[in-house]
């Protein structure tokens, strides 16, 4: 291994650090119009980060928003993906749902959070949730028919985000499940919009983390491939399937 790419690797697992207990207050404020919270109940999620060029990566985010792996050859990539029963948007009746999210880690905007990763797509199965994000300015894709197949009897997980999704992708591979709390952890998505930045951190108050070996597949010629430089990428950097039984996620539109 190179010496550049292990200073990436080194900064992602500062990153994503989460095995030492913690309470950590999510600093989110809700006084813009667009501004909403999520509650989330009873998820499962897989979570893989690996590594792509920086050059193209720089080419998907705006200038404002500082790269990982900036003046290196490599930057990691976040794919993580979700299913809960109880998707609760701004206070209305909970429903199941899956959530598809794809992101390159960048410095903290702010100085909160566990990791903050820029959005690049963003699914859901949920309309409510995809309506209400669309309408802070966020990029998000009402998927309906999100495939999210996790098989407890021989932990396998199975994930398709078809069409009207764009770009499309799979991810598959097995998982091992843990039974036990590794502390709180908070991870802030972002996304330029024309109003301001566009925050969405979720706090999660106990995660269960567990392992993954996981598989990446999409077209080659879409830009999720273009970005990845291939039509299937792993996950060498971080792998895991984790539960949590309730996070909060708060969405707000920060002015320029």
């Amino acid at each position: 291994m190179n010496k550049q790419k292990a200073l990436v690797m080194l900064l992602v697992a500062a990153l994503l650090t989460v095995v030492t207990p913690r309470v950590q207050a999510a600093s989110v404020s809700m006084d813009h119009p667009a501004d909403f919270p999520v509650e989330f109940t009873d998820c499962v999620e897989s979570i893989g980060v690996t590594l792509v060029s920086t050059e193209r990566a720089r080419a998907y985010v705006p200038a404002q928003f500082i790269l990982a792996g900036e003046g290196q050859p490599v930057t990691p990539l976040v794919v993580r993906t979700a299913r809960c029963r109880g998707i609760a948007v701004n206070g209305y009746m909970p429903k199941a749902g899956e959530i598809v999210q794809i992101g390159l880690v960048i410095v903290p905007p702010d100085f909160t959070g566990d990791i903050n990763n820029y959005t690049l797509w963003y699914y859901t199965s949920d309309a409510k949730l995809a309506t209400q994000l669309r309408d802070a300015g966020v990029t998000a894709q009402h998927v309906p028919t999100i495939d999210y197949d996790f098989d407890t009897g021989d932990n396998s997980l199975f994930v398709r985000v078809p069409r009207p999704g764009s770009p499309r992708l799979a991810l598959f591979g097995t998982v091992s499940p843990s039974p036990n709390p590794a502390g709180a952890f908070l991870a802030n998505w972002w996304q330029q919009a024309d109003a301001g930045r566009v925050k969405m951190s979720t706090q999660v108050p106990t995660i269960n983390i567990g392992g993954a070996d996981l598989t990446l597949m999409t077209d080659p010629s879409n830009p999720l491939g273009q970005l990845i430089g291939s039509g299937s990428i792993g996950f060498p950097i971080i792998q895991q399937f984790n539960t949590f039984t309730t996070a909060h996620m708060g969405v707000s539109v920060i002015a320029p």
